[in-house]
């Protein structure tokens, strides 16, 4: 399929954009403005886990809509043989699957790479600067989101284009930077040899180090989801606490070691995790651990790190490379 067959898009007629996540899929019909920029016409999220397949998804949403005859996908894991595969999605999905919907041509790109596209669109509006300067020096990009899993992404400026860079952030070893980050390391390795930087800064992450947290105290883990040790933290709970500032604290150290691989100039976070869990950011040593490099400090310090507010980021970056792919 060549996605530069798609002059239609250029024009202005209205395609599908997916963002697929491990927890949930959103869906919208999206149109490219005269301006360049995309237009969300209509919207809608489901719950991965009530459809035994995103070719469900995609039926059901496209029943109520009518026909379209492009579909851009951002979603997470790679694609090997027609078939995106990922230990976060509750399924396959299946490009050849969505093509006999009558769709003429479907595309997909990692979720991050999609979020990366979607950064250029940001405004001031659309983000909350957590830490750092208003205004970055020119530089590569990194975009973060803890999430069902922990995705990262490069983005690299190359003339009037943009390169996307991306990665497996999230399975690189948690470094725990204190004797109590240590003490849970050491209790999450009793029954794995590899802890993952996810294992802690994802949304299963948290769930899981609550209940790290709990088992070193010797107490019960009264929490069953990551949304409720969020508000068991708010309630003073000591170990949900604790959890959560841990995470902002080892988010900080994961983003300022991802910012010095890839030499970015400037950080953004997307997901809705740290969204939900803002209010503790200040309370937490996420910018003191972001810029703790020794030598490499000053350097940090010069890089604004921003949490992206904006409900249709996957959706717009997926449309976004869509249409930049679809240039002659």
């Amino acid at each position: 399929m060549n996605i530069r067959n798609a002059a239609s898009v250029l024009q202005g007629a209205p395609f599908l954009a997916m963002d697929v996540g491990g927890t949930n899929a959103r869906l919208a019909i999206v149109q490219r403005k005269p301006d360049g920029t995309i237009g969300v016409l209509d919207q809608q999220q489901y719950a991965g886990a009530g459809f035994d397949s995103l070719n469900d998804i995609a039926a059901d949403f496209l029943s109520t809509r009518g026909p379209v005859d492009d579909i851009a996908i951002g979603c997470t894991g790679v694609l090997r043989d027609d078939k995106v595969m990922s230990n976060n999605l509750p399924w396959p999905v299946s490009l050849a699957e969505l093509r006999n919907l009558g769709i003429a041509r479907v595309a997909v790109v990692n979720d991050f790479v999609a979020v990366a596209h979607a950064v250029q669109c940001m405004t001031p509006d659309n983000s909350v600067l957590l830490s750092g300067p208003t205004v970055a020096m020119p530089g590569p990009t990194l975009i973060v989101g803890p999430g069902t899993g922990l995705g990262a992404a490069y983005r690299i400026p190359i003339g009037n284009r943009t390169a996307v860079l991306p990665s497996e952030a999230g399975q690189i070893a948690l470094a725990p930077g204190n004797p109590r980050e240590v003490a849970v390391l050491a209790k999450m390795m009793e029954n794995r040899s590899h802890v993952s930087a996810e294992q802690i800064t994802s949304g299963p992450g948290l769930l899981k180090l609550y209940r790290t947290l709990c088992a070193l105290d010797g107490v019960p883990a009264r929490q069953e989801t990551p949304a409720a040790v969020t508000d068991a933290a708010r309630a003073g709970e000591t170990q949900a606490l604790e959890a959560v500032l841990m995470f902002c604290d080892v988010l900080g150290s994961q983003l300022g070691d991802l910012a010095l691989v890839g030499s970015a100039t400037s950080v953004y976070i997307a997901g809705g995790i740290v969204s939900k869990m803002r209010d503790f950011m200040d309370r937490s040593r996420f910018h003191a651990r972001f810029i703790n490099k020794g030598v490499m400090r000053a350097a940090l310090e010069q890089v604004p790190v921003w949490l992206i507010d904006y409900p249709h980021t996957g959706i717009i970056g997926a449309a976004a490379w869509y249409v930049e792919q679809s240039v002659a």
